[in-house]
């Protein structure tokens, strides 16, 4: 017979993406918005705690950097309480997809023209110029909303469910 409460299951629109088991590396946002790193110790029916540490870069005495572990702590957590897990490292997040690039490219476009109607000793705010302006700000505020859209994290909500199987 299969024990419940073992598996800590990350799903996507009900779909199975990350599955995490005792010993496992986790990082999530905790309800209070910080954000935990550690191993899972233990995985109960609607619990699961988490051994806390942290990677800081420090310089070793040879004068080149290293990798140092700071241990913080058990801590136990209801399911409930998570509010985001980390996105996998290596995967890519494009400036295209995130907003950045939208948002720059907004800004310049917006700011050369305004520069340009300087430098030329034009109004500003003339008929001709105001369509561009408008341009590059209707460009940086699509690319904020892409970047609220696709956040560099997996928020628990309409989208993302964690449950422990």
């Amino acid at each position: 017979m299969a024990q419940p409460g073992n598996v800590l299951v990350l799903k996507d629109k009900g779909v199975t993406i990350k599955s995490f088991t005792k010993d496992n590396y986790i990082q999530f946002e905790f309800s209070n918005r910080q954000w935990i790193t550690g191993q899972i110790q233990w995985i109960k029916k609607d619990s699961f705690q988490v051994k806390q540490f942290a990677l800081q870069t420090m310089m070793t005495q040879y004068g080149t950097y290293g990798q140092d572990t700071l241990r913080l702590g058990t801590l136990t957590l209801h399911i409930n309480e998570i509010r985001a897990f980390a996105k996998d490292k290596g995967q890519y997040q494009s400036v295209f997809a995130n907003g950045t690039f939208l948002k720059v490219g907004g800004v310049l476009y917006g700011g050369l023209n305004i520069t340009n109607s300087i430098i030329n000793k034009e109004a500003v705010f003339s008929s001709k110029n105001v369509p561009s302006i408008a341009g590059g700000f209707v460009a940086y505020m699509i690319g904020r909303w892409m970047a609220k859209k696709n956040p560099p994290y997996r928020p628990i909500g309409k989208r993302f469910s964690v449950e422990i199987l």
